[in-house]
Formats: structure tokens, C-alpha cells, sequence
């Protein structure tokens, strides 16, 4: 099986999971989303020489076990819409069409700050492993990895079940680099 096959199987078990994750939900675990602006800086040929930069939107599902106020475990997929641009001139001097979509799945482990009983701060890190797809005029390639992600969050509790969640993630891939601004809503089991 080829890997985007495993990575994309993996995504589909983790979406599956996510469904039925309420029947099975006990104290402290939480599932979420978010939505947002994905901003990459990819080299569609692959050659070193061209950089495409370009924003698309993002949208991420989540779920996690909090174990306490300070540290949680969390587990998220991805899907990055994708980024395109009618024309940008390479190194070489050549007019193309680029474009760049990604998505992933990723485990992280989340560090949490209560400032107040409403709005706590958040910084996380983990691992995501990503499947890419660069296109430049009609010829696609893919790209993939398992690489390193953190990102930072602020959370503010409207009741104790529901959070809104402004969040900034990075994954410190080599082609394409991403990162991602969302806002999103949090449901945490009682």
C-alpha cells in the first residue's frame, strides 16, 4: 500500500473514531474544531529555486483527554484547502500556475495555564504526519512526512462544557511549510 494510501486510511480511522468518541466519553475528555486561514510557503517544482506563498483555509478536528487543569493529550486531523495562483514567475523566468493542498493527522501533547476560571492559555507540541500535493501548471507531485508541530491557544469557557478557541499551529515540514491561525468551539464531558 502506498504511504499517502496509509496516511489517507489513518485520517479515515481517525475521522471515524471522532464519531463515535461521545458514546464512549468519560470526565475530562473533550472533542472540538476549528477553521481558519493555512499559510504556505511551498516550492511547487521542487527545485529549491521557486517560492509559492499563499494562504487557503484550514479546518481541523480534534479530541482529547484533559487529566487535570494543567496537561491534556490531544489528537487532531487536517485538511488544508488548497492555495493557488494564476501565474508566478520562477527563477528561471518562466510564467506558471501553481498550486498546494495538504492535509494530516497529528498527536500532541498540550500544556495548559488557567488565568482565570473562564480563559486559560495553551502551548502544545507533538508530531503530524502530513501528505502533500504540489501541482505547477498540469504536472502534480506529492510530498509527505511525520514532522514536528507546536502552536499556542487561548480558550474562554462560556459554561464549563463549552469553550470558544483561538489557536496558531505550525508544522515544521520541509515542502511545503505551513502554518495555520483558527478559531474554533470545544465541547468538554462532564
Amino acid at each position: 500500500m502506498r504511504s499517502s494510501a496509509r496516511k489517507f486510511s489513518l485520517l479515515l480511522a481517525l475521522l471515524a473514531g471522532l464519531m463515535t468518541f461521545p458514546a464512549y466519553a468519560d470526565r475530562g475528555m473533550y472533542v472540538g474544531f476549528g477553521i481558519g486561514t493555512a499559510s504556505y510557503k511551498a516550492d511547487p517544482s521542487k527545485t529549491g529555486s521557486d517560492t509559492l506563498e499563499e494562504d487557503g483555509t484550514g479546518i481541523k478536528l480534534y479530541m482529547g483527554h484533559a487529566y487535570n487543569d494543567f496537561f491534556a493529550f490531544e489528537l487532531a486531523a487536517y485538511n488544508f484547502a488548497e492555495a493557488s495562483v494564476g501565474s508566478y514567475e520562477t527563477s528561471s523566468g518562466d510564467f506558471v500556475s501553481a498550486a498546494v493542498s495538504m492535509r494530516g493527522a497529528g498527536l500532541y501533547a498540550v500544556g495548559m495555564y488557567p488565568v482565570s476560571r473562564e480563559f486559560k492559555l495553551m502551548a502544545k507540541g507533538g508530531i503530524v504526519t502530513w501528505n502533500a500535493d504540489l501541482r505547477v501548471d498540469d504536472t502534480t507531485v506529492s510530498n509527505d512526512g511525520d514532522d514536528l508541530a507546536f502552536g499556542v491557544a487561548a480558550s474562554y469557557a462560556f459554561t464549563r462544557e463549552l469553550l470558544a478557541v483561538a489557536e496558531w499551529e505550525a508544522i515544521n515540514s520541509d515542502n511545503p511549510e505551513l502554518a495555520m491561525w483558527s478559531l474554533g468551539f470545544r465541547f468538554n464531558f462532564r
